[in-house]
């Protein structure tokens, strides 16, 4: 006899035996907000599953019960429990080998990477549900114009380099293109997507042809980025980084009529350079990709300005020293949050 039931992580042994259960299919813990298991009458985890939000992970199976639909059980647990709090469409990445277990659940695959596939599943397709999402932010009117431009961008939050690289982008639409600049919804980063979106469309509005829109769900997200199952740190970045581009490929591209995306030359962070390298690998000739060299302060001692330094000035209260990295916008926005958030 089996039984499904919530595990608890906050106690040790059933902790563990999550933990052991998910080495044992080469994966590892990640973020939850809900996880389930099935126990026989001995007490020991069979399977397991879990969601953060409405995305599904960290599904694992003892090899000698596989084949048993023990899966199904736990996903539709997983499902009704988020059902109940308003989720109506879901994410599940998985090993590409474990694929088909969600697609007779009525998941759909959206894209796959070497070791790796999204899965998707909602009330309306991922083309629809795009579509209604960026209509609110250019009407499809306006993306009728041939080979545009875009960016994505974290602006985490937005410096002059980020004004450079669009700027520069403009310059290759000559006012016969659109450009579109996603920015990063994921709401993990130091500054919220709130204010990183405020910050993109305030230091921007003065220029023409340019659309700032959120990258959605679909790039650069939760979904697209989890680590759970993925040991080495490069693989993480390899697996990510094909399956983002990818999925640029298949629904941005032909979407916006992307001609070109514009990406910032890393030469500080390890994990974007890799980024930038595997979208050079992937998105020609569909998609072509250039990348431009990062700005640097004005005077004597030229510095290359980066978004991690003036976080890092935001929280040692020393947001004099990148005054030359932002625009007076920017930085006033900062100190007024700085003052906001005083004493919190």
């Amino acid at each position: 006899m089996t039984n499904l039931q919530k595990i608890n992580l906050n106690i040790l042994n059933q902790k563990e035996k999550f933990i052991s259960l998910l080495e044992q299919n080469g994966l590892r813990e990640d973020s939850l907000e809900s996880l389930y298991g099935i126990f026989d009458d001995a007490d020991n985890l069979l399977a397991c599953g879990g969601r953060e939000k409405n995305i599904l992970k960290c599904f694992a199976v003892n090899s000698k019960f596989q084949g048993l639909g023990l899966t199904d059980e736990i996903l539709s647990a997983l499902l009704k429990e988020a059902y109940s709090e308003n989720y109506k469409s879901f994410f599940i990445f998985t090993k590409k080998t474990s694929a088909h277990f969600f697609t007779n659940a009525g998941f759909t695959v959206l894209e796959t990477a070497a070791d790796s596939a999204l899965l998707y599943r909602g009330e309306k397709t991922a083309e629809q549900t795009l579509k209604e999402k960026f209509l609110e932010y250019c009407p499809k009117a306006e993306i009728k114009k041939k080979l545009n431009a875009a960016i994505v961008i974290n602006a985490n939050p937005f410096t002059l380099g980020h004004r450079h690289l669009i700027e520069e982008a403009l310059k290759y639409c000559n006012n016969e293109k659109l450009l579109f600049v996603f920015v990063v919804e994921n709401d993990k980063s130091f500054f919220s997507f709130k204010d990183r979106f405020f910050l993109v469309k305030e230091n921007v509005k003065d220029l023409k042809n340019i659309f700032v829109l959120p990258s959605s769900e679909f790039l650069i997200s939760e979904a697209t980025f989890p680590s759970y199952f993925l040991k080495e740190t490069a693989l993480v970045q390899k697996n990510q980084t094909e399956l983002d581009a990818r999925i640029f490929l298949k629904y941005f591209v032909p979407f916006f009529n992307i001609g070109v995306r514009f990406l910032g030359e890393e030469p500080l962070d390890i994990s974007t350079g890799l980024y930038n390298k595997t979208l050079l690998a992937e998105l020609p000739p569909k998609c072509e990709v250039r990348i431009i060299k990062r700005k640097k302060t004005k005077g004597h001692n030229e510095e290359i300005i980066s978004a991690t330094a003036v976080r890092r000035a935001y929280k040692n209260n020393s947001l004099e020293e990148i005054k030359d990295y932002v625009s007076s916008f920017t930085y006033n926005f900062l100190q007024g949050l700085k003052n906001k958030n005083y004493g919190k």
